[in-house]
């Protein structure tokens, strides 16, 4: 069996250090780099599945190259900061980032969060798949593009979005409460905090106003949410 490929984007030397060593004694195949833009060339090459990513890069914005991973590849990215204020936390959340932490950090709890990426990736594998198009009244999602068209417009999404936005139009008119959207969307219950579902659904709510879809997503105050036709 092939081992999982990390890759870290960490400028901090002794951060990157401690990283590459915990994930290869854990058994996974680690790739480093200090900075953005060679991070982006080895997450093309290497198509790793799962990028440890620190916020602050000295070349490109972490967040900015969490929003090109998000929008051109498929692995889960961990951002990395020596913030912890909400705001930071829920930014890079709501640019695709699929969890995060926050320095200083122990070795296990890396670990522990990279494997609980890669649980949620092999849930996702053994999924049937359910066809490539999905119709919402004039909206149109295509799994193959990551793309929402409507009436001639069209916007890509980023790898989460696409998997809610999905679930939601799978479950048209239903409420679906936070606890199955997690376990559906990110095949997780525990590790992942509820309010990253609402982040989500923000950042749905203004790609759906984009192209104008004739679509909202309602929310159930302390439930969830439900896709409705407008």
């Amino acid at each position: 069996m092939a081992l999982a490929k990390i890759l870290v984007i960490e400028d901090d030397e002794d951060v990157a250090r401690l990283e590459q060593t915990v994930l290869e004694r854990a058994g996974y195949e680690v790739r480093v780099t200090g900075n953005g833009a060679e991070g982006l060339e080895l997450a093309e090459a290497v198509k790793p599945d799962v990028v440890v990513l620190d916020v602050g890069l000295p070349d490109i914005s972490g967040l900015d190259v969490c929003t090109s991973l998000s929008n051109s590849n498929n692995a889960f990215i961990l951002m990395v900061s020596g913030h912890s204020r909400e705001q930071d936390i829920l930014l890079g959340l709501g640019l695709g980032a699929d969890d995060y932490i926050t320095k200083p950090f122990s070795g296990n709890e890396l670990v522990a969060r990279v494997a609980s990426f890669l649980r949620r990736r092999e849930k996702t594998v053994t999924r049937p798949a359910a066809g490539n198009m999905l119709t919402l009244g004039t909206a149109q999602l295509d799994r193959d593009f990551h793309t929402l068209a409507n009436d001639g417009s069209s916007i890509t999404l980023t790898a989460l979005e696409f998997r809610l936005l999905w679930f939601l139009g799978e479950a048209e008119g239903r409420l679906l409460t936070r606890a199955q959207i997690l376990e559906h969307v990110w095949n997780d219950t525990s590790g992942v905090p509820t309010r990253v579902v609402d982040v989500h659904v923000a950042a749905l709510r203004k790609k759906l106003a984009e192209v104008n879809a004739p679509l909202e997503i309602a929310s159930v105050r302390g439930i969830g949410y439900r896709l409705d036709k407008k």
